[in-house]
């Protein structure tokens, strides 16, 4: 059956359009796809330029690379170096300082307690040395309370606890309730079991002898007693006082120094609790006796 004129150009249509195909396939075939990013660098790397700056970067970086780990190695050595150094003088400083502390003219000592306690709070020797410090004040002021102690012993016992309550004996003297911080070492101090220290206040110098007796006895039965303050006949007492904070004693504590000072000092005082105002910053087991002006 013959073709009609309709179905031959459908087929001339067909074979013109598979002509075309192939041309744009042939024409697409000798064409190269553009190169992704990958490509370009590995490229760039080949060429004479790439080649120098990839080789330049790679030597510069693994020089800057050694540098650093070098002197990484070497501020680790320098700085246990100064630790080392660091420590050996602080140990040094102890022991240069330790026999001024244990030294029975009293005005070493104090200086030995001033110089150990500003060095630990000014961090002028290593953390490390601040509890063997504490220690030190903690063991001598224990020594102090022996009934066998030595005067070296008992000085820088009476020494140490004058300067824990130096705050305190300012505020005294100056007529003030308030008194100023304390420092580090010795809020750390205040953390232990204090002991009780009995603190002598005078109206006038004459009554300074029957004050020196009383200190004595109360030494001897095993109490501390730094030092003897003249405070003035107008802020003398009627009559003799046993003044101390009701929440900063211990029951026994309080008891055994009631005994002794009724003993020591005669008449014997009355018992006063300081207000709230004035125990701000008392430290524990801080007794005072304050004297009214003796007769004569």
């Amino acid at each position: 059956m013959p073709l009609t004129d309709e179905q031959r150009q459908a087929i001339r249509d067909e074979e013109r359009f598979r002509e075309a195909v192939r041309r744009e396939l042939s024409t697409q075939e000798g064409k190269k796809p553009s190169p992704g990013l990958l490509g370009r660098l590995s490229a760039f790397s080949e060429s004479k330029l790439g080649y120098w700056l990839l080789t330049t970067v790679v030597a510069s970086l693994s020089v800057t690379g050694y540098t650093a780990l070098q002197n990484a190695l070497n501020r680790k050595e320098i700085e246990k170096q100064q630790a080392a150094t660091r420590a050996r003088t602080d140990m040094e400083t102890l022991l240069k300082l330790g026999p001024m502390l244990t030294s029975d003219n009293r005005t070493q000592t104090d200086m030995a307690i001033i110089l150990l306690t500003s060095l630990v709070d000014s961090g002028g020797v290593n953390d490390g040395i601040g509890k063997p410090v504490q220690k030190l004040f903690e063991d001598s002021m224990a020594k102090g309370q022996r009934p066998d102690a030595t005067p070296a012993e008992r000085n820088t016992s009476n020494a140490i606890a004058a300067y824990m309550d130096s705050a305190r004996i300012d505020a005294i003297r100056q007529n003030d309730a308030s008194a100023a911080p304390s420092s580090s070492l010795m809020q750390a101090l205040d953390q232990s079991a204090l002991p009780a220290r009995i603190y002598l206040q005078i109206g006038r110098e004459a009554d300074r002898g029957l004050a020196k007796a009383a200190q004595s006895a109360l030494r001897e039965a095993g109490l501390i007693v730094p030092g003897i303050e003249l405070v003035g006949t107008q802020r003398s007492p009627a009559s003799n006082d046993l003044r101390y904070c009701p929440d900063k004693v211990d029951a026994q504590v309080l008891e055994r120094v009631g005994q002794a000072v009724d003993q020591a000092v005669q008449p014997a005082p009355q018992r006063v609790q300081l207000k709230p105002a004035m125990c701000t910053k008392v430290r524990r087991n801080h007794f005072e006796v304050w004297y009214a002006v003796q007769s004569g």
